[in-house]
């Protein structure tokens, strides 16, 4: 198993990690386990997360070029944001609230470090990321597992999350955190089921199964339309015409058809001799029908006052203040109403709301580039854990439309990490006929 780890490149893999998307390990520590106070422990853990990625000997002497087209859009609307933070910021009332602006500060701070750090992380680091995101999107899950399992409050059809404070409501937690890392064990897992190691397939195998059920229990709503939305470019890439022809072939086989209606058999006889988990899935189901028919009735003004989604309401009745507040400051829909001038929870239309036409565009525009090397990545399998990244961006793609603010780092990590590793430069290692034993085959082999 030591050929998928090296010092160097596993450190900074798990700095890289613990950056955009240890926040559910974060969170679990920090609210379950009560490690730190407030913010101080995201902001210890990220700190972590961001010395680790420092290699001493490289440290301002090696660079590595990052998507420039996209750096440049980025850099754009990053710094009118920043500008707009510290002169146009007319509404948001710093002056009575200066934890705020310690915050929004930190968060550029945060987002450039980020940026200037990662630009020294070498391209190696793709061949020993994915063992990191395997056992750590696995810790994640058994944790929100185990704050389940041991939470009074809890009751089964719940959207399943590690509560915040002092856990006297199961709501207050953030279900999306422990989907988005749910969405990362999926495809995690699956690489490594190409793995020739036995350990590593098994261990995947079993990671995939838990990921899945967690990605239902939270009940994510955005995360899952992005699952599937992934899942549909996985297929539309990777299976072909002969592709479905030997499953077919293989799967109207006499023997496999006996095996295949005995395994479903005797799970159906299972299920039908356990009520419990008969009404688990049939309550899981509805559950999740109700919401999200509640959310699109709202969404399109068709809820009844029994049929109303609060989240989606929310949102409607943020973009019809938009549009008063904008009839009684026209200038606004060209400059924008300034730096968080009014939180709309969608960051594509917040990004207008505050900083006019050029925010929006250049938000826009690079999320558009973002997405473009995504999909190529995936048609053109680069390597493994590019195509992972391509996919895990997928949950923040949605994610621009339907809730969260254009500036927070939960986005731009994720953002900075597509923007160094999509669209660049990957030099072959070796022949392709030349696979190592454990290459996660059929991508490309190993980069540097």
């Amino acid at each position: 198993m030591k050929e998928y780890f090296n010092f160097k490149y596993s450190r900074q893999s798990l700095g890289l990690f613990i950056v955009f998307m240890g926040n559910p390990l974060i969170f679990f520590f920090k609210e379950y386990l009560g490690f730190g106070g407030s913010s101080t422990f995201t902001i210890g853990s990220l700190f972590i997360g961001l010395v680790l990625l420092i290699s001493p000997g490289d440290l301002f002497r090696k660079f590595y070029k990052p998507n420039i087209p996209i750096t440049r859009v980025a850099m754009f609307f990053l710094i009118i944001s920043l500008l707009a933070c510290l002169f146009y910021n007319p509404f948001f009332g710093y002056d009575n609230d200066r934890t705020a602006f310690t915050r929004d500060i930190g968060n550029f701070i945060f987002i450039f470090a980020f940026y200037f750090l990662i630009v020294g992380v070498s391209n190696e680091v793709a061949n020993y990321f994915l063992p990191i995101a395997l056992l750590f999107t696995f810790f994640g899950s058994v944790c929100l597992i185990y704050s389940m399992a041991t939470n009074p409050l809890f009751i089964i059809g719940q959207r399943a999350t590690v509560v915040f404070g002092d856990g006297t409501s199961t709501a207050s937690g953030n279900p999306h955190v422990y989907a988005r890392n749910a969405f990362a064990g999926v495809f995690a897992s699956y690489f490594f089921l190409k793995s020739k190691n036995i350990l590593w397939k098994l261990f995947a195998f079993f990671n995939l199964i838990l990921s899945l059920v967690v990605l239902i229990l939270a009940q994510a709503r955005s995360i899952l339309l992005a699952f599937l939305f992934s899942v549909a470019l996985f297929v539309y890439f990777n299976v072909g015409k002969d592709t479905v022809k030997v499953f077919l072939r293989a799967l109207f086989k006499p023997l496999n058809l006996i095996y295949i209606c005995l395994f479903f058999a005797g799970l159906l006889y299972f299920i039908s001799t356990q009520q419990r988990i008969i009404d688990i899935i049939d309550l899981y189901y509805n559950t999740f029908l109700e919401t999200f028919s509640k959310a699109l009735l709202t969404a399109f003004g068709l809820g009844g006052e029994k049929n109303v989604d609060m989240s989606a309401m929310g949102r409607v009745n943020n973009i019809d203040l938009i549009i008063f507040l904008f009839s009684e400051i026209p200038y606004a829909f060209i400059l924008g109403g300034g730096f968080r001038f009014f939180y709309v929870d969608v960051p594509v239309i917040e990004t207008f709301v505050d900083l006019g036409i050029a925010g929006v565009v250049s938000f826009c525009l690079m999320n558009y580039m973002i997405f473009k090397e995504a999909v190529y990545t995936l048609k053109r399998k680069i390597n493994p854990f590019a195509c992972f990244v391509a996919y895990f961006y997928m949950t923040y793609f949605v994610g621009i439309f339907t809730g969260g603010e254009p500036y927070g780092t939960s986005y731009w990590f994720i953002f900075i990490v597509a923007i160094r590793f999509l669209g660049i430069k990957y030099i072959k290692e070796e022949p392709e006929d030349d696979l190592k034993e454990n290459e996660l085959a059929p991508l490309e082999p190993a980069v540097k």
